[in-house]
């Protein structure tokens, strides 16, 4: 199936525009019944990282609405990373949610990949809308995603002095905030309370997101979960056939979860 991607943008409520993209089947038309979700890219990514591109284009292929987008102070939304914090995350995927309740329809699924996935679980059973989450090789601990910086880099953060770290070759300045709120969050609670169905997809040999992290999701969810194992792949699931078994993984989960 074939599908097209209108561009589109939207206001967080800190006033930030957020650029963003809705892939939808090619025959939609709007007022059609559609069933829509939101991607959610992971830390330091954007709407067009490989990742997110392909997985919400393959979903669109078989027939959902994804809104993909880009956070706060990545891609092509306005703002400063420096100042993201894991606060600001769940408040720009609530504004992503919101556009799409009030300009086509409320989604239904989040889907989130590695700290997007983390993103998605936070906010999901606060979130009346949501039925269902699908996390792709996430972390268990938003304070997981310090592992990108170096020791001097948390040191200075730790004196509340902003500091910078490097991901695949790009330089990112952080301000002290962000350790500060990522570690005062504790997904243990959160989980715990979380009574939506989850689908959980791991990377086997993740070099970025360890396997644990995807048990302890497990462990400590309330409600309904399935727990999927990915082989041969890799974080950003970078060869097309990883991209499209975990789109069928997504695809089928909702069918078999939801009817």
């Amino acid at each position: 199936m074939k599908t097209r991607t209108i561009k589109c943008n939207f206001e967080n409520s800190r006033g930030l525009t957020l650029d963003a993209r809705l892939d939808l089947p090619a025959h939609y038309e709007e007022g059609d019944a559609l069933t829509f979700s939101v991607y959610c890219h992971c830390f330091t990514c954007s709407k067009e990282t490989i990742t997110s591109h392909r997985i919400s284009r393959m979903l669109a292929e078989r027939g959902f609405g994804v809104l993909r987008f880009d956070f706060s102070g990545l891609g092509d939304s306005e703002g400063e990373f420096a100042t993201t914090t894991f606060r600001s995350m769940r408040d720009d995927l609530s504004s992503a949610i919101s556009f799409l309740k009030k300009n086509y329809r409320a989604p239904h699924y989040l889907v989130g990949h590695s700290f997007g996935g983390t993103t998605a679980l936070a906010i999901a059973q606060a979130t009346g809308c949501i039925d269902g989450v699908v996390t792709i090789a996430s972390p268990f601990q938003p304070a997981h995603v310090l592992h990108h910086l170096d020791d001097s880099s948390i040191g200075l953060l730790e004196k509340d002095m902003p500091s910078s770290f490097e991901v695949a070759g790009q330089l990112f300045d952080i301000d002290p905030e962000f350790v500060h709120d990522v570690r005062a969050h504790d997904m243990k609670t959160r989980l715990a309370e979380l009574g939506k169905p989850v689908l959980i997809i791991n990377i086997e040999n993740d070099d970025v997101v360890e396997e644990e992290n995807s048990r302890q999701i497990q462990k400590y969810i309330m409600g309904e979960s399935v727990l999927v194992d990915i082989e041969n792949s890799d974080h950003m699931l970078t060869d097309r056939v990883s991209s499209e078994k975990v789109t069928n993984l997504i695809n089928d989960w909702i069918k078999t979860t939801f009817g």
